[in-house]
């Protein structure tokens, strides 16, 4: 479970990815979709044979606690646009928060499963 939810964080984050360097005339579009796919296949390759703690299946309280930071930092930023609209103009920055938001909260059960070290 673990591993699919590691997964699926990296998918959704490099989808925010392609849709933030899809954005304008479309020139990081290719460029995006390489990045999303190397971040996905990395994490698949990362959550499975790698020397993390997803691989290992040890608990990460470390991982847990990054990802409420990025998901505080994630709410402080949709503030920052709401207060001031200007900052992200032309750009699609709510969808890409909304994507590192979403990848932040899948990775928060991951460090807290698995067993203790």
């Amino acid at each position: 479970m673990r591993r699919l939810l590691f997964f699926l964080s990296s998918a959704v984050l490099g989808a925010g990815l392609v849709i933030l360097l899809s954005a304008g005339s479309g020139a990081g579009t290719w460029f995006g979709i390489a990045f999303c796919s190397l971040l996905v296949v990395g994490g698949a390759a990362g959550s499975r044979w790698g020397p993390g703690p997803v691989a290992r299946g040890i608990r990460a309280p470390q991982l847990s606690l990054m990802s409420g930071i990025v998901l505080a930092l994630s709410a402080l930023a949709a503030l920052l646009l709401l207060w001031r609209p200007s900052i992200g103009a032309g750009l699609p920055l709510y969808p890409f928060l909304g994507c590192v938001a979403v990848s932040a909260l899948l990775l928060m059960p991951v460090g807290l499963m698995g067993d203790p070290q």
